[in-house]
C-alpha cells in the first residue's frame, strides 16, 4: 500500500460524510486529505524513480 493511500481513503470518507450531512467544511477537509495523499504518492514515486536512476548510473559506471 502506498504512503498516500490511507490519506486518500480517509479523505473520500470525509467528503462522503460531508455530502451526506450537507457540511461544506467536512467536504473540503476530505478533498484536502485526498490531495495530501496524492502528494505523498507523487513524492514516493519521485524518490523511487531517483533511486532507480542512481542504481542504473552505478551499474553503468561498474560496466554492468
Amino acid at each position: 500500500m502506498s504512503k498516500g493511500t490511507a490519506d486518500k481513503v480517509e479523505g473520500r470518507l470525509k467528503e462522503a460524510g460531508g455530502v451526506l450531512l450537507d457540511d461544506d467544511e467536512l467536504k473540503n477537509e476530505g478533498r484536502t486529505k485526498q490531495i495530501v495523499g496524492d502528494i505523498k504518492d507523487a513524492i514516493d514515486e519521485a524518490g523511487t524513480t531517483a533511486s532507480d536512476l542512481v542504481e542504473k548510473a552505478a551499474d553503468l559506471i561498474k560496466g554492468k
